[in-house]
């Protein structure tokens, strides 16, 4: 029996995906990248706005016009199992992935026992499904639930199977890691400390922290960051620039909250790469508080940001407050981007002459590779080298969104 398998979404929807994978393999599935040939079809979805759900849905639609069995698993059945059930053979949701098992005819595991297999040297590793949030606008809080954080020695067991396997890069995943063991007692830095004390050459990358959990670990945090073995990348999503627009999502930080995180990590470690996300037109934003989201971003300069525009997710608060025109928020949309842009490409030019040491960890196009350095920036080379190998480069050329790396030889 072959098992094909579409995934869409966050790093979180594609660690699920490799548990997925897992069962189905366990249950005497191969997995096949044929779509015609394959017996049973799986789609991970997202709804995280809109645009993704309409996509879902059309995606669906195509899928069950061509196969009989196709099982919708990932947020959208979570959070909106009344669109999908007329065009899913079978739902599971993020918290009931074990259950696949099941539906295949075997028995369920324990879901910390599942074992996420290694592709290329980079692996990714949930620590916690659900948050402590309760922002206005977002429905994976619905899809997701309440914060419920994983066993420390079930996810340092899945970190050294990675390693093993031989895995150079993990990444640690959930929808706020930094609200990680606020429900067991053993926060994020602490089970960072036990993931570092294990032996073996690979680094580790934090993924996206919220202001409100982040500043309840700072110092600790800054500390756990200290190591080698942790890539100095911030993902901290501050949604808008305006403290009247973050009471109104329900944020529970204010903009000076996050300036503070920030300027801890650069004041620690200059070279960090910071990324964040903002929406733009939220209900309510007017003139000047998008003004005061583009001042933010002018001075905290991010590397790498998100911009998303609003739109209204079923059964949140956010839904049934008046919208703001479309034309409004491509308007906000594009400056807010061209300003990004900007600043992206300014820092990028900055660093062309700077040799450093990279980790190579996906191929990229046309013979290239992309590598990885300390601080987590984008380096494409034009040369076919293997995954995992660490180099020495000089960056002589930058994009918007990368940089451009040569091999440096020592003579």
């Amino acid at each position: 029996m072959k098992a094909y398998i579409e995934t869409y979404g966050c790093t979180a929807n594609k660690s699920d995906s490799q548990r997925i994978k897992t069962i189905l393999l366990q249950n005497d599935y191969s997995i096949t990248d044929n779509f015609d040939n394959s017996d049973i079809v799986l789609i991970n979805t997202c709804t995280v706005t809109g645009m993704t759900e309409r996509r879902m849905i059309k995606r669906l639609r195509e899928l069950k016009k061509e196969k009989e069995k196709v099982i919708v698993a990932g947020c959208l059945p979570a959070a909106q199992p009344d669109i999908v059930a007329d065009l899913a053979w079978k739902i599971i949701t993020p918290r009931s992935i074990p259950s696949l098992a099941i539906i295949l005819g075997g028995q369920a595991l324990d879901k910390h026992e599942i074992w996420v297999p290694l592709e290329g040297v980079t692996g990714a590793v949930s620590i916690s499904d659900g948050c402590v949030g309760q922002c206005s606008y977002c429905i994976v809080k619905q899809a997701r639930g309440d914060l419920e954080s994983y066993p420390p020695r079930a996810i340092v067991n899945s970190v050294k199977r990675l390693v093993e396997a031989g895995a150079k890069e993990i990444l640690i995943t959930s929808q706020d890691t930094a609200a990680y063991g606020l429900d067991i007692g053993f926060l994020l830095p602490d089970l960072l400390n036990y993931i570092t004390e294990i032996n073996g050459d690979f680094y580790i990358r934090v993924g996206m922290m919220n202001p409100l959990t982040t500043l309840k670990i700072l110092d600790d945090l800054l500390d756990s960051f200290d190591d080698p073995k942790v890539f100095k990348f911030l993902h901290l999503p501050v949604q808008s620039g305006s403290d009247r627009i973050l009471e109104s999502m329900k944020r529970g930080h204010i903009v000076s909250d996050y300036v503070q995180i920030v300027d801890a990590f650069l004041e620690r470690f200059p070279d960090i790469t910071l990324s964040t996300d903002f929406i733009v037109g939220y209900p309510g934003e007017n003139s000047d508080d998008f003004e005061r989201t583009m001042l933010l971003l002018k001075k905290t300069k991010p590397l790498k940001v998100n911009i998303t525009r609003f739109s209204p997710r079923p059964n949140t608060p956010a839904a049934n407050m008046p919208d703001i025109l479309d034309r409004v928020k491509k308007e906000r949309s594009r400056a807010l981007t061209k300003v990004y842009h900007k600043i992206s490409s300014e820092l990028h030019r900055s660093l062309v002459g700077l040799i450093t040491e990279v980790i190579v960890t996906e191929k990229g196009k046309k013979g290239s590779v992309i590598a990885r350095d300390l601080s987590y920036r984008t380096i494409v080379i034009q040369k076919n080298l293997k995954l995992g190998e660490r180099h020495p480069v000089r960056i002589v050329d930058s994009r918007t969104n990368y940089l451009v790396g040569e091999l440096v030889r020592y003579t």
